[in-house]
C-alpha cells in the first residue's frame, strides 16, 4: 500500500513541475496574431494535473492575457486553443489531433515517448528524475509559431 501511495505522490509532484513547464513553454513562444483577449490552454484527454495547473495559472498571465483552462475530450474545438496538452490517455488520438489543428497557430505539448517525431511541437520526458523536453522546430514553423532561442537551448533534442 505504501508503494502505491508513493507512486501516486511522485506522479503528482511530476505533474506539478510539468504545469510549470507548460507556463514557461507558453512564455517563450510567440504566436502570429492575437485573435482573443484570453490565452486558451487546453487539456485534451484525461487531466493529469489535478488542480495544480489551475492554481498556477490563476496567478499568471501569458503575453498580458488571462489564462483560461479548458478540459476537452473532443477534437473539434482544439483550433480555438493557443496551447494543447495531449494527455497520455488520449495519445491514441494523436493523428486526429494533429490533423484538426494542422496549419493553425497551436502549440502542441505532450509527455509520451516518440510523439515529437509524429508532430507534437514540445514533448516532455523524465530522465534521471528530471523533466526534459524535445522540440519539433519544423512543426512549430508550419504552425506559425516562433520558439525562443532560450527555450530551444534547454531542449535535449531539436528536430528540424
Amino acid at each position: 500500500m505504501a508503494l502505491s501511495s508513493n507512486a501516486h505522490a511522485d506522479e503528482a509532484a511530476e505533474y506539478t513541475l510539468k504545469a510549470a513547464f507548460l507556463y514557461n513553454f507558453a512564455i517563450f513562444t510567440s504566436w502570429p496574431d492575437r485573435t482573443t483577449d484570453n490565452f486558451n490552454l487546453c487539456i485534451y484527454g484525461k487531466d493529469p494535473f489535478s488542480q495544480d495547473l489551475d492554481s498556477l495559472m490563476r496567478k499568471k498571465n501569458i503575453n498580458e492575457r488571462k489564462v483560461i483552462i479548458h478540459r476537452m475530450n473532443t477534437i473539434d474545438q482544439l483550433d480555438r486553443c493557443q496551447l494543447v496538452f495531449i494527455s497520455r490517455a488520449a495519445i491514441g488520438d494523436l493523428a486526429g489531433v494533429i490533423h484538426s489543428i494542422q496549419d493553425k497557430p497551436v502549440l502542441t505539448v505532450a509527455d509520451s515517448p516518440g510523439v515529437s517525431e509524429q508532430g507534437v511541437v514540445l514533448n516532455m520526458n523524465v530522465k534521471n528524475d528530471k523533466i526534459t523536453f524535445e522540440a519539433n522546430l519544423n512543426r512549430a514553423r508550419k504552425a506559425g509559431l516562433n520558439l525562443s532561442s532560450q527555450l530551444l537551448r534547454l531542449a535535449t533534442e531539436v528536430h528540424q
